[in-house]
């Protein structure tokens, strides 16, 4: 679990609540109403800042069990940037390992928003965005897994794509179509660095060449 600011306003909060709880059972008799109000302006912001930071280390979870399953590493762990971070991220990266913090696959906010989404949807029709936050999530495992070219990255990622999906909880259709559905329409996209011929069946990058299936 990390902690954020988010986090230590729900701390806060949780000392305003208890806090306003003794202050209306003390003067119960004199200032019931204001104590009552603020009591209930209270707890109605620990909801909702509550509901955002179980949202994060979730979905956080989610990630990083993924990222433990694909790179094979127990000590991997999936980042899940935060919103204030965000703020002043002017960068165009989705996602990234640093080469001397190798177990920790840094993902940006909005994939792990998308990542959220998909796995709270029945998973029959991602948008594009879903798909993307899946993939981005298993290729910033193959990093920590020590591939560092991104062609072989990336190519790497996509013959996990569907395996990472089931884990997730999707069927086994629903993980093969994701997996089919970035090849086929994200993956010629890509900047040129990601491509490569190699990349498909029977290919240098095929990691199961004469199966029949790519990826």
């Amino acid at each position: 679990m990390d902690v954020g600011v988010l986090t230590v306003v729900v701390a806060i909060l949780v000392a305003l609540v208890l806090r306003r709880v003794v202050v209306l059972r003390r003067d119960w008799h004199t200032t019931r109403g204001f104590a009552t109000a603020m009591l209930v302006v209270c707890v109605a912001a620990l909801a909702t800042a509550s509901a955002f930071e179980v949202k994060h280390q979730w979905v956080q979870a989610r990630a990083t069990a993924v990222v433990v399953h694909v790179s094979g590493s127990a000590t991997a762990v999936a980042d899940c940037q935060r919103f204030t971070p965000e703020l002043v991220d002017l960068s165009a990266t989705s996602g990234f390992v640093f080469a001397d913090s190798q177990n920790v696959a840094h993902l940006r906010r909005t994939v792990c928003n998308d990542l959220f989404a998909w796995l709270l949807s029945s998973k029959r029709a991602p948008t594009d965005g879903q798909v993307r936050a899946v993939h981005i999530t298993v290729h910033e495992a193959m990093h920590i897994r020590g591939e560092f070219d991104e062609a072989r990255a990336e190519c790497f990622a996509m013959q996990r794509d569907a395996d990472a999906a089931q884990l997730l909880g999707a069927t086994p259709a629903q993980a093969a179509a994701l997996a089919q559905r970035y090849y086929r329409d994200v993956y010629p996209r890509m900047p040129e660095p990601y491509v490569s011929a190699q990349c498909a069946a029977d290919q240098a990058y095929d990691q199961t060449p004469g199966d029949g299936q790519f990826p």
